[in-house]
């Protein structure tokens, strides 16, 4: 088969799983897109002439090889025999050189220090088992990507797998996926900061079945240091449905008790100057991925967690207006507003919430 003019080799199968002979995910296309084009900014950010990429569970090999146009030299690894055989194949048929090996991903990082320039991690499940290879391999300025699909644990159906695996508080709510996101980030920020880097998120995002991590990693201790500012919590209130990212025992609009998730990321989760960047350089054609790299730049430099207007019109006992009848509402009243790729539903504004409720109640249904 094909994606994006590379060719690969893997046994076609209804739904791929971790009994995969070979594993290739069609329903990460997104993800892919976004890492390649993330990919070549960062390279030329940088201006280095070495470029070093890493793939260290590789599967089919498509997401590595898709790095080809940027990196020169690629390590393709993965610790199933089989996939090593498609990779090779497909090493050959797309004219790649590539360094394949059959080794457990964190031993390959673990004897690559400091070498990396952009190490993609895409596992099944959380990427923990990974972070700490991972931030040993990464060189002193590079770009890390990871994605997660453990989403229940920090999203709240699993409090207890969260604290044990994030040592943090999750929330289930309307936004419990951006919750989520903002956990994850801590917790890549803090393996990070341990070894002396400081990572600072990108692009990060949540689609379909799994959460996207990537960002730029610089050895610093300084702005490691600078970040952990960033670390806090956030408060929620069942009540009137306020939240806030920091932590408050009390609602400040209604004075109800509020929930608390946390500790996790309360920076911005896009940087609106990266993905400007890649917006200039993503093919026409990739309509989903552009899609969505659009709708992260325009929220990206909104910090509140966003609202469901389903939920708040229920919460208010009322009928549901339409969402596109409130963001132009907010914006003749000055406050910044945008959709958010989080919820068909959803939107996000730093207006107070008793200013949303009332455009809410006073647009006619």
């Amino acid at each position: 088969m094909e994606e994006r003019g590379y060719k690969l080799f893997v046994p076609e199968e209804e739904e791929p799983g971790k009994d995969s002979e070979v594993f290739y995910n069609k329903e990460m296309l997104v993800n892919r897109d976004l890492s390649e084009v993330a990919g070549e900014v960062f390279k030329e950010q940088i201006k280095n002439e070495e470029f070093r990429v890493c793939d260290p569970l590789s599967g089919s090999g498509i997401r590595g090889l898709r790095y080809s146009n940027v990196a020169t030299e690629i390590f393709l690894n993965d610790a199933n025999p089989e996939a090593v055989k498609s990779i090779e194949k497909a090493k050959e048929a797309n004219d790649i050189e590539a360094e394949v090996s059959n080794k457990d991903a964190n031993v390959l990082l673990s004897q690559h220090r400091n070498f990396f320039h952009l190490i993609d991690v895409d596992p099944f499940g959380p990427f923990t088992t990974y972070l700490d290879s991972t931030c040993r391999a990464a060189n002193h300025q590079s770009f890390i990507g990871l994605t997660a699909t453990d989403n229940a644990a920090p999203t709240g159906s699993y409090p207890k797998t969260c604290r044990r695996r994030y040592s943090s508080e999750p929330v289930k709510n309307s936004f419990m996926h951006e919750t989520a996101l903002r956990i994850y980030i801590k917790e890549v920020f803090e393996n990070f900061a341990r070894f002396d880097k400081a990572f600072e998120p990108r692009l990060c995002f949540h689609e379909k079945h799994y959460s996207r991590i990537m960002g730029r990693v610089t050895e610093s201790k300084k702005r490691a240091n600078q970040n952990l500012d960033n670390i806090g919590f956030l408060s929620y209130c069942p009540q009137c449905r306020w939240r806030k990212l920091e932590r408050l025992e009390k609602c400040e609009n209604c004075g109800s008790s509020t929930k608390i998730a946390g500790p996790l990321w309360t920076g911005k989760i896009v940087d609106i100057r990266f993905t400007e960047k890649m917006k200039e350089k993503i093919p026409e054609d990739w309509e989903e991925s552009s899609d969505l790299l659009d709708m992260l730049h325009s929220e990206g430099e909104l910090l509140t967690p966003f609202y469901d207007i389903h939920e708040l019109a229920s919460n208010m006992k009322i009928s549901v207006p339409k969402r596109e009848k409130v963001l132009e509402a907010l914006e003749k009243k000055g406050y910044p507003v945008s959709r958010t790729h989080l919820s068909p539903t959803g939107f996000r504004t730093d207006a107070p919430i008793e200013d949303i409720k009332d455009i809410i109640k006073n647009i006619p249904v």
